[in-house]
């Protein structure tokens, strides 16, 4: 093991390898502890839909600049994400119209590519679809989803050829301070002499922060996916969807499946033991989301369950991250709290970590991360979004 490193990174998912990598590019020797292997945990279970649907403006910038880079990730990175384009299509009550237009405006002056579209447009994109009179609907053509272990593989290959090293089944249990500073990073392995730490463990976040005093809003949920598996004359993708009346996501998986999801902000009750959780799919949630999911598109009804899965959430109070370092000037950063909509912004985070830990006097492509500072909390100022559905962002 490494004696030494300029910055040791602790969590091997899409924000610990992107981070690895951005800081391996400014020149830093970086060391990346991962309890398990990489994309073990949140990430390999992420649904890992890429759209740039938000109602803040720092958040929908940071899912435009990933965007670009998932498009071209063999150039931007290296290796590949699995970037599939599907389109994506946001669907939400007539009556919640001009908090739609309201959001696409704010969207379209960042130059992402999304408009609204008629129930017409909506039907002729979508055929499937089930009557829509009721519903206002905007559209991303340039959305997909991506393979979050491909992605995060890759991130952390494209590190290792920059001179990152990374210890897999190498757990850190403590985090030395000295004179208020970071001073090293003890783990299962040995001991790595460093004077920054970044704490990328999603939902384990909050036992890095105790090793250093740091209490940490990040509460750990269960979040389910259930898999069906479209009839055949349905064979054909449709669009990844987030349909705000039945209170679901959904995007294709290859050519037959559907995978559905919840984004009700009922999923912050959802509470879990991140270590000690059910990994399955509870048949009462498959039973839920095959009837939701029927709603929009009533050919659904002669799907079939192909089971699926369930993942962790690393939600804090507003459902937005913490990127910051705290305290200041202590060298331990934190980049945690994605709340279920983290995956689709691990390329620009891993930027906004390297402009952290370097101290960047401007950030970069004007993604600053002060929205997410730590003290908000404190300051009873939580970042706010447009939705009733929190998860949505």
């Amino acid at each position: 093991m490494l004696s030494s490193a300029d910055a040791v990174i602790i969590g091997g998912g899409i924000m610990g390898t992107s981070a690895a990598f951005h800081l391996a590019q400014r020149g830093l020797r970086v060391a990346l502890v991962e309890k398990r292997f990489i994309a073990a945990e949140a990430t390999g279970k992420s649904s890992a839909i890429i759209r740039q649907h938000y109602s803040n403006e720092i958040t929908a910038k940071m899912a435009l600049y990933s965007l670009r880079v998932f498009q071209k990730f063999s150039d931007a990175v290296g290796g590949d994400a699995g970037f599939v384009e599907t389109g994506f299509v946001v669907l939400v009550d007539a009556k919640d119209r001009d908090g739609l237009e309201e959001n696409v405006a704010l969207q379209k002056n960042l130059g992402i590519n999304t408009r609204l579209i008629s129930t017409d447009d909506l039907r002729a994109l979508d055929m499937g679809i089930a009557e829509t009179n009721t519903v206002a609907a905007a559209y991303e053509p340039e959305a997909g989803y991506a393979d979050p272990a491909f992605a995060a593989t890759s991130f952390a290959d494209a590190a290792r050829k920059l001179g990152a090293v990374i210890y897999q089944d190498t757990r850190a249990i403590g985090v030395e301070m000295v004179g208020g500073r970071v001073a090293g990073v003890e783990t299962t392995n040995g001991r790595i002499s460093t004077r920054a730490v970044v704490n990328c463990a999603n939902a384990w976040a909050p036992g890095i922060g105790k090793m250093v005093g740091v209490d940490l809003p990040i509460t750990a949920s269960r979040h389910q996916v259930a898999t069906l598996q479209r009839p055949r004359a349905h064979a054909q993708p449709h669009p990844i969807g987030a349909d705000f009346i039945n209170q679901i996501y959904y995007r294709p998986e290859g050519a037959a499946l559907t995978l559905v999801g919840s984004i009700s902000a009922a999923e912050a009750e959802q509470k879990a033991d991140p270590d000690h959780y059910n990994e399955a799919v509870d048949y009462a949630f498959v039973e839920d989301a095959a009837q939701r999911i029927r709603n929009r598109y009533p050919y659904m009804a002669q799907a079939l369950s192909k089971g699926g899965w369930s993942g962790i959430y690393d939600i804090t109070p507003d459902w937005h991250p913490i990127i910051d370092e705290i305290p200041n000037g202590s060298g331990f950063f934190v980049a945690a709290g994605f709340s279920g909509h983290g995956f689709k912004l691990g390329p620009a985070v891993g930027v906004m970590v390297a402009d952290m830990v370097m101290r960047a006097s401007a950030p970069t492509a004007g993604l600053a991360r002060t929205l997410f500072r730590y003290a908000r909390f404190a300051e009873n100022q939580p970042v706010r979004g447009k939705y009733e559905y929190s998860i949505v962002g």
